[in-house]
């Protein structure tokens, strides 16, 4: 979906008139009865649909709404309905940058760091309200020019909501972290104290997007690593899409019979 579709120029210019929002179906239940309601037919972990302001479809497909392909024939033939899509609804003028586009937690946040090969921010602070003050500072860099898509975003109340990052000294404000391979652990590349983000935030971004290297991924490297490393991600709730869910029975069953004696 990602590479056939969403990051061509022209999909990624006409997406500027919507919001855009990504859904992680299986860290929370309400995410996936929203997902299931977008699609026909089985639930799956995968759903693709165009919505107006209201959360009608605004386009239909004759397919089970998967994917892109569901509803355009190619990324030109998207970019032309979501122009047409966006010229009935007009941008309303408001004050402010949008909110921050924080994940659910910072463990998928870290994930979908990985996966996206993105660097990850983490804003941390005990209370809700100076987390919320910290990520509309972050939020006025993040939907910027030079930094907006470029990083992934999560907000933790202390470290110890992301206890396989080591080392960490920051109580309150702002950690630059490059995710692992999975995005089970990561390295911190700055820490930014919450007095000094308006001052430290801007460059620490920059140093960071100019050092970040994505690396080179494919299902099979992947997956042939992960065995060897015995890696198993645990979802929050069981996967509902039945070919996935027995994929995974039978990776585990493989990783359990290595770990035997």
């Amino acid at each position: 979906m990602d590479r056939s579709f969403l990051s061509q120029p022209a999909v990624v210019t006409a997406s500027s008139d919507f919001v855009c929002i990504r859904l992680i179906s299986y860290e929370d239940e309400s995410e996936k009865a929203f997902v299931a309601s977008l699609k026909r037919g089985q639930v799956a972990n995968t759903a693709f649909a165009m919505l107006t302001p209201e959360g009608a479809h605004a386009a239909r497909g004759r397919g089970p709404g998967r994917g892109p392909r569901d509803l355009y024939t190619d990324p030109a033939d998207m970019a032309r309905g979501m122009a047409e899509i966006a010229a009935r609804y007009p941008a309303k003028k408001v004050e402010g940058a949008p909110a921050l586009p924080i994940n659910l937690t910072p463990k998928v946040g870290l994930v979908v760091a990985a996966s996206d090969l993105q660097p990850l921010v983490l804003v941390v602070a005990d209370k809700p309200e100076r987390r919320k003050g910290l990520e509309a500072l972050v939020a006025n860099l993040a939907w910027s020019k030079p930094f907006q898509g470029f990083f992934t975003y999560a907000s933790a109340s202390s470290m110890q909501e992301l206890p396989t990052i080591q080392g960490t000294t920051l109580t309150e404000g702002v950690m630059l972290i490059e995710p692992d391979i999975f995005g089970l652990g990561g390295r911190v590349v700055t820490e930014i104290p919450a007095a000094q983000l308006e001052t430290t935030l801007p460059g620490a971004l920059r140093a960071t997007l100019q050092s970040h290297v994505k690396p080179q991924k494919n299902r099979q490297q992947m997956a042939s690593q992960g065995f060897r490393e015995g890696v198993y991600y645990e979802t929050n709730i069981p996967v509902s899409g039945q070919g996935e869910a027995n994929d995974r029975a039978r990776y585990k069953k493989r990783l359990d019979a290595k770990k035997e004696p």
